[in-house]
């Protein structure tokens, strides 16, 4: 392996997408590239949080994955390093149609399916999110609630839980009753957990939504960026990489573009001034 300067790659996805994921993805890229590659594991945020200067503009990163609305916001500040490599991941869904989104899977304890058998029947409980930044967990929900003619007080109490798999743990011990969580990180709880799959029940879905945007430092040289990118976009014709994706429910890389976030950015703009209370946990 080149002895070059390593290059940076950091998740704000872990743990609510599993960290193997990104181990795999890492470990991919340098073999492809012949080059060392650091993981950086973020998991207190869903992506740069805007009081600090974001790794990429302090260049302390050089990859990296995070939630799309962090990334929309970091871009329309027009402040960062941060470069899009118009790429994304194509998920196993079962409403995917091998499109790179995702959704906001409504989730609550089968022992409550009937008492919330709709979204209606959610007013006064007690509700999780992730991260008040998080689209699926969140932002979608607010603009559900606005779209219902409602806002966050339609629901009883909540709580922050911190990540998708920890609101996951908090409706399976009854602390809370309900969540919106990312259907990629459901699917990968219940593949992890198999005994907790039919203690959870999805009551409804909102979505479809665009798939987190892979990014890059501005700095990197072309040739290393588009070198970064081919690989990725060829993973998957490797048996043995292929299946290590499919271990974390991911197909392929495929090529995206901007407009692939045109829907999230109507969703931001119709709720905007909208915010949800929180009791933290």
């Amino acid at each position: 392996m080149s002895n070059s300067t390593p290059l940076r790659f950091i998740t704000y996805l872990s743990p609510s997408v599993p960290v193997g994921l990104f181990e795999a993805v890492v470990h991919y890229l340098e073999e492809s590239l012949g080059r060392e590659i650091q993981l950086i594991y973020e998991s207190r945020w869903s992506g740069p949080p805007s009081d600090r200067v974001d790794p990429f503009t302090a260049n302390n990163a050089d990859i990296g994955v995070m939630c799309s609305s962090v990334f929309l916001k970091l871009v329309e500040e027009k402040k960062t390093s941060i470069e899009f490599l118009e790429l994304g991941a194509v998920h196993t869904h079962p409403r995917s149609e091998a499109r790179p989104i995702y959704f906001g899977d409504i989730v609550v304890h089968s022992d409550n399916k009937d008492k919330f058998d709709n979204f209606e029947k959610l007013k006064g409980c007690k509700w999780g999110y992730n991260d008040p930044e998080s689209l699926s967990g969140n932002i979608s929900v607010l603009a559900h609630l606005k779209k219902c003619g409602t806002n966050a007080s339609f629901f009883g109490h909540i709580i922050q839980s911190g990540s998708h798999i920890e609101s996951l743990k908090m409706i399976l011990h009854k602390t809370i009753d309900a969540a919106a969580v990312d259907s990629n990180s459901l699917i990968n709880f219940v593949n992890s957990y198999p005994e907790q799959r039919e203690n959870l029940h999805v009551m409804t879905s909102l979505g479809p939504f665009p798939i987190y945007p892979f990014v890059a430092n501005s700095r990197l040289p072309a040739e290393t960026k588009t070198k970064i990118k081919e690989a990725l976009l060829n993973m998957h014709k490797s048996v043995t990489w292929e299946e290590k994706l499919q271990k974390y429910g991911v197909q392929k890389f495929t090529k995206t573009d901007m407009s692939l976030y045109d829907k999230e950015k109507e969703i931001k703009e119709y709720m905007k001034g909208l915010k949800i209370e929180t009791v933290y946990y």
